[in-house]
């Protein structure tokens, strides 16, 4: 089941980027998700699953026997074999909890638009853009969306 923002939340969002942001050409889109959450729409967007770390760990440790030695053996070997993935996927998640953090994300899923405005509770990449458009526009035009 997809959650859903419901728009006032997602419009207040929006308006804190305040109008100075409004008449900027959209940069760069981040979005803040995690491995539940089913995105739409995302293509040149950076997209980070906060957790991440927490995926890693599971998949390395799962099934380990209780003797240390083998256990760390086996952990090696599943590191080995997720190659340069690993280390993407680690930091994919560790710089996504940093980004995050520097912008305020308090709940997912969240899209950032050009480091600013914060869209929540929309999956679709590209909606939450036009909603990040929309309210921008009516900000231009002096009327709340």
């Amino acid at each position: 089941m997809m959650f859903r923002a419901p728009l006032p939340l997602i419009v207040a969002a929006v308006l804190a980027a305040g109008p100075a942001h409004a008449q900027q050409p959209i940069q760069k889109v981040e979005v803040f998700v995690n491995s539940a959450m089913v995105l739409t729409n995302a293509q040149g967007a950076t997209v980070y699953r906060l957790d991440g770390l927490q995926q890693l760990q599971d998949e390395l440790s799962q099934g380990l026997p209780s003797d240390p030695n083998k256990a760390a053996q086996i952990a090696q070997q599943r590191m080995r074999a997720m190659g340069a993935g690993l280390q993407e996927r680690a930091s994919n998640a560790a710089t996504g909890i940093g980004l995050a953090t520097q912008y305020g994300v308090d709940r997912m899923p969240a899209v950032v638009v050009n480091g600013q405005a914060i869209v929540y509770g929309v999956t679709d990449v590209a909606e939450a853009v036009r909603l990040f458009l929309k309210s921008a526009q009516a900000q231009d035009n002096g009327r709340r969306p």
